[in-house]
């Protein structure tokens, strides 16, 4: 059954089989183009990661059996690993060409946490979360994913005091370091302005493909970690509850 309620199946069919085809498109250039530089493929690797991730976000809304899914995070896995590869195999006066790939900003971090709330909530197991927050890295940087990874099982790693990315990310903020109380209603807090602290992009109305439904992964990331009571807020239309309670 459909999951997302403004745009139609025939329009994720489409999504779907667009992202699947780059996909492949990528991964024949990394495999089997011998004239592309590992620069080159280091970002094709970057990118085939995001599509993977977007890959998720579509086959979600379309209605997907969730158990399918798994394999694309396998997938996901293996296309980080090559372009760290890539990026270790760079000669040492171009190794700063890596950072703008892999240094944590705001887009980077909600794809990264899109990706653990899949591999999460899919139950892909303590050994999956270790070497995505591995290959990830940017450890001690932001106190909100540090605290992710940490409640993860990443118990090593060094927790910043600092929040990167206060006007996207204090109010998820504020869930995880809440007494359990209050967990629920400030995660319902936060899904209210979910709209406006994603800068409400209207891609629903653009006559583009940009639309893959609009689900705040990282809810669902931190309801399920927390183990935070989601009755007041189930049905949240951002929330995606089909996710969270996933029984494989």
């Amino acid at each position: 059954m459909l999951r997302d309620k403004l745009k139609s199946k025939a329009y994720f069919d489409e999504q779907v089989e667009f992202s699947l085809e780059t996909i492949e498109d990528y991964l024949n250039d990394v495999k089997h183009n011998n004239e592309f530089s590992a620069e080159v493929k280091m970002k094709l690797s970057f990118g085939l990661v995001d599509y993977v991730v977007r890959l998720l976000h579509e086959r979600y809304s379309r209605g997907d059996n969730l158990t399918e899914l798994k394999p694309h995070l396998l997938e996901a896995l293996e296309y980080r690993q090559w372009q760290k590869n890539y990026a270790d195999s760079l000669p040492a006066n171009e190794q700063k060409d890596r950072i703008g790939w892999e240094e944590i900003r705001t887009d980077y971090l909600e794809n990264w946490l899109d990706w653990l709330a899949f591999a999460y909530c899919l139950d892909m197991g303590d050994r999956y979360y270790a070497q995505a927050l591995k290959l990830i890295a940017n450890q001690g940087l932001d106190v909100l994913f540090d605290s992710i990874a940490l409640k993860m099982g990443d118990v090593k790693r060094p927790i910043s005091d600092k929040l990167l990315f206060k006007k996207r990310f204090t109010k998820l903020y504020d869930v995880i370091i809440a007494e359990p109380d209050q967990q629920s209603s400030l995660m319902k807090a936060y899904l209210d302005a979910w709209y406006e602290l994603i800068d409400s992009p209207d891609y629903h109305l653009m006559d583009t493909d940009a639309y893959i439904g609009y689900w705040s992964w990282e809810a669902a990331l931190v309801v399920k970690l927390y183990n935070i009571d989601d009755s007041s807020f189930i049905d949240h239309p951002y929330y995606p509850k089909d996710l969270v309670h996933f029984k494989g």
